[in-house]
């Protein structure tokens, strides 16, 4: 039942107003203008190859569990001590495993479904509920929000970033609205791209592939002794899978963005990041439509969905004092989508605001504020349509949270909650609870206890979808899905448990079980049929009447058994049981078989001299049912050669054990591709 509420591929144009640009512009360049006026002229400064993210992979197995996290607690904390299920994919990880882009990187993560449904599009999810649509994850970067408010999920053919330019992603599987808000629900994708000051220098990087070329240039400099910039573009183009009979399935992918990110300390006391991306590209489909109005029922459409947008973000951190701090961060984004069915643009503006501080010997606090302005145009079709066309809306939240030391150095008591007010729901109220108990240096037990919500969406409250016909015996009726004015908020009450225990050293364990209650889960009602002139329809309406739950565990390790070879394993499995609640809806259930129960990743790095490598990753992920997927499994090879300090060979093969295969089906008269095997090489030249 892939995302009841959402039928459609979006496309997205955003109308940028001036004042909101001016007022931007001035409130990131104003601070570094009076610095540079003040201080010494911007200076060159000598070529850096001091690149932390390039050393973790020097690093000891403890070293990798105190990396200091951001996502679970909005402030900095090692993620051995983080009370929630939290893994880290490094930029070393994703270069080993030669991942092209953020749903690739994501393949890594335990307890996170990533599957391929065509050369540009993907499902991607946390604890079941997975489709094209899945709406219960929130992905950000750098504090930007990537989810589309138009189905409260993300398209990932629409987020391009190099993966050069990404420090970290931080993967929370389990709700975290309490601090990050609606649509917090199954999990956290935090995307977090590197500092200017990392970057100094010029890098070149070239991918010949089966199919697949990109390109891609930064160049770091330093401004003076404490701004750093840094501007990048990239290029690819990335033909077609095929379909399982061998045709090519129409979904070239092409895309090129730039961008750039300014790091200064304007002060002991003051830092502020300025970045900002642009991008434009297109990428092919093949649809199975309705056509009434042509006298063809039923047809094919080829065309071409153009993606282009951007963005601009500021952050300015003030220090305080020790544990002292306020963060405020002003971003506008842009994004626009069209194909030959519906054009969609949309224009963000968001305000956040957060203060930390330490209240006596033993709480922790944080708190903020925060408003959200958007605004969009929705440009539909017969097939696909929006009333209203356009809206402005608003959404406005207050949260706060307090990590009480009940014993200094061995048990901590998180509570918090987070209030918010939209114009599709009303007021949301998020709390959770959480308590983490560190006995010793080797293990850490920690429990969490938390309410979230999927809000209803412009797609369950104003969208009408009428899709491909079906004949229930008395001839062709086209099923035509439309909103609910009315549509409920999706909510969850998870609990959690987690253990993480260093038996040895360079050995490590990391545990966590949960169950999921939920309330009011989308459905498709059939209401009857109706007639729109002489055509009949079969009038569906989105409805909130099934509930479930789900359960399982997400089971990883880590083993250094030398200092050159570093071997990783995880396991996950869940279950998922859904009830209707007087739904009328046909595949009320199906989600109870729309992921895959168990899936498994072994990864091995060797590094066999200290300027060659080897990398082998293997996927191993079980039927999903409700699409009559069978299981599959995936090696990966890769080898990396520093040839010279400046000069950097790779070459690998994805799918070495099948030439294809099938991991996800299209939504919606949506083709879907077979993941074929490919073979990479790169070049990556520095200077």
């Amino acid at each position: 039942m892939p995302q009841k509420s959402c039928f459609f591929d979006l496309k997205v144009r955003l109308h940028f107003p001036g004042a909101a640009l001016a007022t931007l512009l001035f409130f990131c360049a104003a601070p570094l203008v009076a610095q540079i006026r003040n201080g010494d002229p911007p200076v060159a400064q000598e070529q850096q190859e001091e690149d932390d993210l390039e050393e973790l992979s020097d690093l000891s197995l403890e070293d990798l569990l105190n990396i200091e996290v951001t996502s679970v607690s909005k402030s900095s904390q090692p993620l051995s001590s983080s009370p929630a299920a939290i893994f880290v994919v490094t930029q070393d990880d994703i270069q080993r495993a030669g991942a092209r882009s953020i749903p690739e990187a994501l393949r890594l993560v335990p307890g996170i479904e990533v599957s391929q449904i065509n050369r540009h599009r993907w499902a991607v999810t946390s604890r079941g509920f997975n489709s094209v649509f899945a709406s219960k994850m929130l992905v950000l970067m750098d504090g930007r929000t990537l989810y589309t408010p138009l189905f409260s999920g993300t398209f990932w053919n629409q987020q391009s970033t190099p993966v050069e330019n990404i420090e970290r992603i931080e993967v929370i599987r389990g709700p975290g609205a309490t601090l990050w808000g609606e649509n917090a629900v199954n999990g956290i994708i935090n995307i977090i791209t590197r500092h200017a000051k990392d970057t100094i220098g010029g890098q070149a990087k070239t991918i010949l592939g089966t199919n697949n070329l990109e390109g891609y240039l930064r160049y770091g400099v330093a401004l003076n002794d404490s701004t750093y910039l840094r501007i990048y573009g990239q290029f690819f183009d990335r033909d077609d899978y095929v379909d399982g009979q061998g045709n090519d399935t129409h979904a070239d992918w092409n895309t090129g963005q730039v961008g750039f990110r300014l790091d200064s300390e304007l002060s002991p006391r003051d830092t502020l990041t300025v970045q900002g991306d642009a991008y434009r590209g297109n990428a092919e489909q093949t649809i199975d439509i309705s056509d009434p109005l042509a006298l063809n029922l039923a047809g094919i459409l080829q065309d071409t969905i153009n993606l282009s947008g951007g963005n601009l973000i500021s952050r300015w951190h003030h220090r305080l004092g020790e544990d002292n701090d306020l963060t405020l961060q002003l971003y506008v984004d842009h994004t626009r989508r069209r194909d030959g069915l519906f054009s969609d643009s949309r224009t963000t503006l968001d305000l956040d605001f957060q203060h930390r501080f330490v209240l006596g010997d033993s709480h922790h606090i944080i708190w903020g504020l925060g408003y959200r302005f958007i605004k969009d145009d929705f440009d539909g079709t017969f097939q696909i349509f929006a009333d209203p066309e356009s809206r402005n809306y608003q959404v406005f939240s207050a949260f706060v949270q307090d990590e009480i030391t009940i014993i200094d150095d061995e048990l901590r008591l998180i509570v918090g909650t987070k209030i918010s007010h939209n114009d599709f729901s009303g007021l949301e109220i998020q709390p959770s609870v959480r308590m983490i108990w560190t006995p010793n240096a080797t293990h850490t037990l920690w429990a969490a206890v938390s309410r979230a919500v999927e809000t209803p969406s412009r797609s369950t409250q104003d969208l009408t979808l009428r899709v491909a016909p079906t004949d229930l015996g008395l001839g062709p009726i086209i099923p035509q899905i439309r909103e609910n004015d009315n549509a409920r908020s999706i909510d969850v009450l998870a609990l959690e448990l987690g253990y993480r225990v260093r038996p040895a050293d360079g050995l490590s364990f990391d545990l966590a079980l949960f169950y999921n209650d939920y309330e009011h889960l989308a459905t498709d009602d059939i209401l009857g049929v109706t007639f729109l002139g002489a055509l009949p329809l079969l009038d569906i309406v989105n409805q909130n009447r099934a509930r479930g739950e789900s359960y399982g565990l997400e089971l990883s390790s880590d083993w250094r058994p030398f200092h050159s070879l570093r071997l990783s394993l995880s396991y996950s499995w869940i279950s998922i049981q859904i009830h209707s609640v007087g739904s009328t809806d046909p595949d009320v259930n199906s989600y109870e078989g729309a992921s895959p129960n168990h899936r498994i990743v072994f990864r091995a790095a060797w590094d066999i001299t200290d300027e060659l490598e080897f990398n082998t990753t293997l996927y191993w992920v079980d039927n999903i049912p409700t699409d009559d997927i069978p299981s599959w499994v995936r090696l990966d090879f890769q080898m990396r050669w520093q040839v010279t300090e400046n000069l950097e060979l790779a070459a690998g093969v994805r799918n070495v054990l099948d030439a294809r295969h099938e991991e996800f089906k299209g939504t919606f008269g949506r083709r879907s591709s077979q993941v074929e095997r490919t073979a990479y090489f790169w070049m990556d030249f520095r200077f």
